[in-house]
C-alpha cells in the first residue's frame, strides 16, 4: 500500500526525515532525496532540506515535529555520528554507555516512534546507516561503536518483522571505508587500506545516497530486515 496522493514510483512526493543529517553521508542523502522529488526535513540546515526539526529534542518530539512540518512521514533515514576510535582496554564504561545512547538507544526510539505512525498509515520506509564492523567484528578500536550499531541492526530486524504486514520496511546499510571516514587519515594509511578494497578505491557519499534511494522507493517494498553491504567487495555475505 502507498499513500493515495503520491505518484506511483520512486520517492517523488514522499515525506522524508533525515536524522544526524550533518554527519557522514547525511548531506548526500538529503540532497539525493530532494533531487528525486521527496520533501525532506532534517535536523541540520542543509541544501535540499525544506524543513528543519530540532536536533536536541526527544525522539517523540523529533518525529512529531517532522510530521507537522511535512504533513506526515513516509521515510526515516538515520545517518551516523562520528566514530571515536579507542583501544578496547582504554575504553571506559562511560564511553560505552555514551555510544550505546547515541548509536543504539536514541536511533531505536526514533525508529519505533516513526514506525508507529507509518504502520497506522499503511506505508513506511526506515533505513539505518550502520558500519561493517557491526556485522564482522574484525575492526580494531571501535568496540563501543560496533556494539551499539550491531544492537541497532538487531532491533531493525525485529521491527521489520513486526511491521511488514503494515506496509513498513526496515533496513540497514553497512558502509566500509567511505571518503568521509578516511579523510583525516594519513596518505600512507589510506594507501594501505585502499589496497585491501577489491574495487580499488574508497566509497563515495553519493553511492550510499543511491542505496538509500533504492530502499526508500515505493518499489522497495519487498526488501525488509536486510543490511546492504557497501564495502567495495571487502566483505560479502
Amino acid at each position: 500500500m502507498t499513500p493515495d496522493h503520491d505518484p506511483a514510483t520512486g520517492v517523488r512526493g514522499l515525506r522524508a526525515l533525515v536524522c544526524d543529517a550533518a554527519e557522514g553521508v547525511g548531506p548526500a542523502v538529503v540532497a539525493a532525496l530532494a533531487a528525486a522529488g521527496a520533501e525532506v526535513a532534517a535536523d541540520a540546515t542543509l541544501p535540499g532540506a525544506a524543513h528543519a526539526v530540532p536536533p536536541g529534542g526527544s525522539p517523540a518530539e523529533v518525529i512529531a515535529a517532522a510530521r507537522v512540518a511535512l504533513g506526515g512521514l513516509d521515510i526515516l533515514v538515520l545517518s551516523a555520528p562520528p566514530v571515536v576510535n579507542r583501544p578496547i582496554f582504554e575504553t571506559t564504561a562511560d564511553q560505552i554507555r555514551q555510544s550505546a545512547e547515541a548509536e543504539y538507544i536514541r536511533p531505536a526510539l526514533l525508529m519505533q516512534e516513526a514506525a508507529r505512525g507509518m504502520a497506522a498509515a499503511g506505508f513506511g520506509r526506515i533505513i539505518a546507516l550502520a558500519t561493517m564492523s557491526a556485522k564482522t567484528g574484525v575492526h580494531h578500536n571501535v568496540a563501543p561503536h560496533a556494539g551499539a550499531k550491531a544492537g541497532l541492526l538487531a532491533f531493525a530486524r525485529v521491527l521489520a518483522a513486526e511491521t511488514a504486514e503494515h506496509g513498513v520496511t526496515v533496513n540497514g546499510i553497512a558502509t566500509s571505508l567511505f571518503a568521509p571516514q578516511v579523510a583525516t587519515m594519513t596518505e600512507e594509511k589510506r594507501a594501505r587500506l585502499r589496497a585491501g578494497v577489491p574495487v580499488g578505491r574508497f566509497g563515495e557519499s553519493a553511492e550510499a545516497a543511491h542505496a538509500v534511494l533504492f530502499l526508500a522507493a515505493r518499489e522497495g517494498g519487498y526488501v525488509t530486515g536486510e543490511c546492504l553491504n557497501l564495502s567495495g567487495g571487502r566483505f560479502m555475505d
